[in-house]
């Protein structure tokens, strides 16, 4: 069964050592999502183009038992003709994979109105444009109106925007150029509501000011807010107004309880001297799982203008950093692949299915900023649950202590693969080893894999339940080849 409940505060993964003491004979290794080999949406109908792309969302809902995909569809030849051809369109499917473009009958497009696009809606100013973020279904709000919100970047000109179909390029770079000086506070996140996700209607106010065109917008349960993610504060505005166009884009922030105040606009993670020096962090969509943040980071690799996925974390989200030793978490597919140059995440969380992570990418065979010729589509990776990052020994096993940790529930999960050995935990209360809590004491993990193997202790199968709510530091101990990837307290 599908869930969108990645947060749990029991749960705790080997993605970096903030919770961990010393683990000596293991490696972390970051695991790679798994391609389905062929794309899952092409862009096969007349109004979506040659391109589509997942600046969007995908999202479950359990009430209706449906995977719901917003996506981004590029018709270069209606944008080029009439100034048009920007739209996001929905689609639907009940396992992830097989997808149904349902005619909605709502926006018109080459005269006719049988399609699935749902934005711009029919309301909105000729010209309006909007590059998509991600939309968020809150099932709990007050306003069944609003349960659907959906944020992307625009520019509101103060007044009727002064660009006309046929102008050529330099002529709409200057015209942008006074537009954007005019106006500079009317660029950012703005948003839309919805009952159902299909019928939107527009906010009026631009929510975060001064964002760029790329951003990811999702629901934080552990913080009980709105993440809002974008490129740096002023990014748009000198590049088209200062004509400062040597800047590195970086992750930039805003958050908000009710989606209606939210922060200003912070750096929150920038390419550093591990990286090429004009690398560029093109995206980054941010979601607590388990006790922590994690972040998919989509780079522009200057170098080569390929745009590889990376993996970040985060214990609160002021303090972000890249895991590991900068191994890719995502790669562009092999040369002469649909997804060779581009393979970016979706502006959403993964979604959970049974014991496996569903991620979808947009995949593009030529580099960035590519025009005319552009063929994106839509794929789907999985991963297994809590995976992203595997704590590696070889066949002289390895050791790991954890730093002190609260014991939040009497049982004690582990995910772990050991096919030729076994993996054991003992409990040290302060200092010293608990009294029926060695390892030879632990009715371990032994030859097996598996994602949520509960640990006991002696021969009645005791848990944890007398450390609950105390503090406890776990050292686990694997013979022979193992993986680790997160334990979890629970019931």
């Amino acid at each position: 069964m599908p869930t969108n409940d990645l947060y749990d505060p029991g749960l705790h993964l080997f993605v970096d050592d903030a919770e961990l003491q010393d683990y000596p004979g293991f490696t972390r290794k970051i695991q790679q999502p798994r391609r389905h080999h062929e794309p899952v949406l092409l862009p096969d109908m007349t109004w979506e183009g040659n391109s589509i792309e997942l600046w969007g969302s995908v999202l479950y809902d359990p009430a209706g038992q449906l995977f719901k995909m917003w996506y981004f569809a590029i018709d270069f030849q209606l944008q080029e003709a009439e100034g048009v051809g920007h739209n996001m369109c929905y689609a639907t499917s009940p396992d992830g994979i097989e997808w149904t473009k349902p005619e909605l009958g709502i926006v018109e497009n080459r005269g006719s109105s049988a399609n699935n696009i749902v934005f711009p809606t029919p309301e909105m100013p000729a010209g309006w444009g909007a590059d998509p973020w991600g939309v968020v279904l809150d099932p709990d709000d007050d306003d069944p109106a609003q349960r659907y919100k959906f944020g992307f970047f625009q520019t509101r000109p103060a007044s009727p925007t002064r660009e006309r179909p046929g102008m050529d390029d330099d002529e709409r770079r200057a015209i942008r150029k006074i537009e954007f000086a005019e106006n500079r506070d009317r660029h950012g996140m703005c948003a839309a509501f919805s009952p159902d996700g299909i019928h939107w209607t527009l906010c009026e106010d631009v929510l975060v000011p001064r964002g760029g065109d790329a951003g990811t917008l999702v629901y934080d349960p552990m913080g009980e807010q709105y993440i809002a993610t974008t490129r740096r504060y002023n990014c748009i505005t000198d590049h088209f107004v200062l004509e400062w166009k040597q800047y590195r884009r970086v992750a930039a922030m805003s958050t908000s309880k009710d989606f209606v105040t939210w922060s200003p606009l912070t750096t929150r993670l920038k390419p550093d001297d591990l990286d090429d020096r004009r690398d560029q962090i093109y995206v980054m969509t941010p979601f607590a799982y388990g006790n922590q943040y994690l972040g998919f980071v989509g780079m522009l690799e200057s170098a080569t203008e390929l745009g590889p996925v990376y993996l970040a974390s985060a214990r609160d989200l002021e303090h972000w950093q890249r895991v590991g030793r900068r191994d890719l978490l995502f790669p562009t597919g092999p040369p002469g692949s649909w997804d060779a140059a581009w393979a970016t995440m979706s502006g959403n969380p993964p979604v959970l299915v049974d014991d496996t992570l569903y991620v979808w990418y947009t995949g593009n065979s030529q580099a960035h900023g590519t025009r005319g010729d552009a063929r994106s589509r839509i794929g789907l990776a999985t991963l297994r649950k809590d995976g992203f990052v595997a704590l590696r020994c070889g066949i002289r096993g390895a050791q790991l202590m954890t730093e002190p940790v609260t014991v939040s529930a009497p049982k004690l999960f582990l995910n772990a693969t050991c096919e030729f050995g076994r993996v054991r935990v003992r409990v040290i209360d302060d200092f010293s080893v608990a009294e029926g809590y060695d390892f030879d004491d632990c009715q371990g993990l032994e030859r097996a894999d598996e994602v949520s193997f509960e640990i006991t202790y002696g021969k009645e199968g005791k848990d944890l339940s007398p450390f609950v709510n105390r503090q406890v530091r776990l050292h686990i101990e694997a013979e022979n080849a193992a993986s680790l990837y997160s334990y979890r307290f629970g019931n």
